[in-house]
């Protein structure tokens, strides 16, 4: 079975999740990786072995506009990907050119991983919902990373028979191999211990309930929290206000900084209201990064509750602040919960048994076409 796995975006953690999978992917099958020329890590693929195919793609909401268009350009790319003669064709994660690129590719039975079967808050995600409707209802077979969501790409117009799971995987990549910048002396030096917040600033991430269960839990105790992630900070200005020792790059994160937070933290807090799954998670698992995580979503299939982290109720200021403190207040429980986190992720959720059950899914796409 020949398997082209298209993903096209520039940043962020679909290209590791596309890495991983390709690689792993590529033990067992050919393999062709589709791929923009502007991704981000481009130079771990280049190293890796794959096939590759590279294609130019867009840099602005403009650009994108164009591109939905630009029907040449599909379709040459569209022939680049026939000429190589896929079985089947993988998109891992969504992009918004993935709908028009499948009605280039008709013919050949398609494979959708869907991670947000709900749309977040907001408009451009209820934009991106609307678009990836229009590849979900083209592929031959979709699955989603949380077992609990199956229902909801029920209600998005997909059979349940076309409907499989496949769980979020590690992120170790970041640790394995991102390029590294090194955490400098000053910041290890007299270390407070740390909070982490890191992704997207946006409503769902919960950032409101952490900076009012922050105040509670620096009023006992020297603490440091720390926000990395790009997005509006200004509806939490009022909140940050006399909040000590925070400290904020509100920019997106390039790979190789991501390792300079996570391994600056000493446990990592997601406090989302909602939420399919984590990729946040998935990254502290590979550094043993104990989690305090709410309860909602899919997020409990990610963390077993006092097993391999700690689950509080969505939205519970109260809650929050006493697991962060209970877990601050005794580190060695802390650092078990993190070393639990790992290695349920490597043993449960490695990359060769999610590679296995998408090769799967990808041979009953291929049968059923």
């Amino acid at each position: 079975m020949r398997i082209g796995l298209v993903y096209l975006g520039r940043r962020g953690a679909g290209g590791p999740i596309s890495f991983e999978l390709a690689t792993h992917l590529a033990s067992r099958e050919p393999v062709l990786a589709v791929l923009s020329t502007h991704l981000e890590g481009l130079e771990v693929w280049q190293k890796s072995g794959l096939e590759l195919l590279t294609t130019s793609t867009y840099r602005s909401t403009a650009g994108a506009v164009v591109a939905w268009l630009n029907h040449l350009q599909l379709h040459h790319l569209a022939s680049h990907i026939r000429a190589w003669k896929p079985d089947v064709l993988l998109y891992p994660l969504f992009y918004t050119l993935n709908p028009f690129l499948q009605i280039h590719l008709r013919g050949i039975p398609s494979v959708v991983a869907v991670h947000d079967p709900q749309p977040h808050p907001g408009l451009r995600d209820r934009v991106y919902h609307f678009i990836e409707n229009l590849s979900i209802r083209q592929a031959t077979r979709c699955y989603v990373l949380s077992e609990a969501f199956r229902i909801d790409l029920q209600q998005r117009g997909v059979r349940p028979e076309q409907i499989d799971h496949v769980p979020h995987a590690d992120l170790s990549y970041y640790r394995r191999f991102a390029p590294q910048i090194p955490v400098s002396p000053s910041q290890k030096a007299g270390k407070l211990p740390t909070l982490l917040f890191f992704g997207r600033i946006t409503p769902y991430k919960g950032l409101e309930v952490l900076l009012q269960a922050y105040r509670q839990v620096c009023q006992h105790r020297p603490v440091r929290l720390l926000i990395a992630g790009d997005g509006d900070l200004r509806p939490y200005q009022p909140l940050l206000e006399g909040l000590p020792e925070v400290e904020i790059a509100n920019r997106w994160i390039d790979e190789a900084e991501i390792y300079t937070f996570f391994e600056r933290a000493t446990l990592l807090v997601a406090p989302y209201t909602s939420a399919s799954q984590s990729g946040v998670i998935a990254i502290a698992a590979g550094f043993s990064l104990p989690v305090v995580a709410s309860n909602t979503g899919g997020l409990p299939e990610q963390i077993h509750h006092n097993v391999t982290g700690i689950l509080v109720s969505p939205g519970s200021v109260s809650e929050l602040a006493g697991a962060i403190e209970g877990l601050l207040d005794d580190p060695a429980r802390a650092r078990a919960l993190g070393q639990s986190l790992q290695e349920d992720t490597l043993a449960n959720r490695n990359w060769d048994k999610i590679a296995a059950m998408v090769g799967e899914v990808c041979a009953k796409a291929v049968a059923a076409f």
